[in-house]
């Protein structure tokens, strides 16, 4: 009985410890399907009443093990991939709006007058007809 719970307790911390190493698909599934086996090897040993069948639950245990282990390696694959495509997603957002807010607001056109100044004498000088534009309203930045 002692030695019952010294393997779950040592196949529970080596699950533990094996869950941090997931990088590609191969990897989560292979990962999963290990620790599953290993799992169910020793719950098939300790839940074994007596020797005779050990060995057949030891191995049904360990391919139950390995098949649900694949499976949650698949779907934890799966999961953080949609999660570093979200994040993907949202820093493109965030740098999308950040570029826009880095931007400054238009400027509006300052409003024009132009004025006929006719043709004058003054003093010794002969001035030409011309335009003066004479700014009504000055520049002013566009409200978003």
């Amino acid at each position: 009985m002692k030695h019952k719970k010294q393997i779950v307790l040592f196949f529970g911390f080596a699950t533990l410890l094996l869950q941090t190493g997931c990088s590609s698909m191969g990897k989560s599934v292979s990962l999963g399907s290990a620790i599953g086996a290993g799992t169910g090897a020793a719950i098939g040993g300790v839940l074994s009443q007596d020797g005779k069948y050990r060995t057949r639950n030891v191995i049904i245990g360990a391919g139950v093990g390995a098949i649900a282990g694949g499976f949650a390696g698949s779907a934890v694959y799966g999961s953080n991939e949609r999660d570093k495509e979200m994040a993907f997603l949202k820093g493109k957002e965030a740098e999308r709006k950040s570029s826009k807010a880095g931007s400054p607001p238009n400027l509006q056109q300052p409003k024009i007058e132009a004025v006929w100044v006719e043709s004058k004498v003054v003093g010794n000088r002969y001035i030409e007809g011309h335009f003066e534009y004479i700014i009504t309203e000055p520049t002013r930045w566009e409200v978003p």
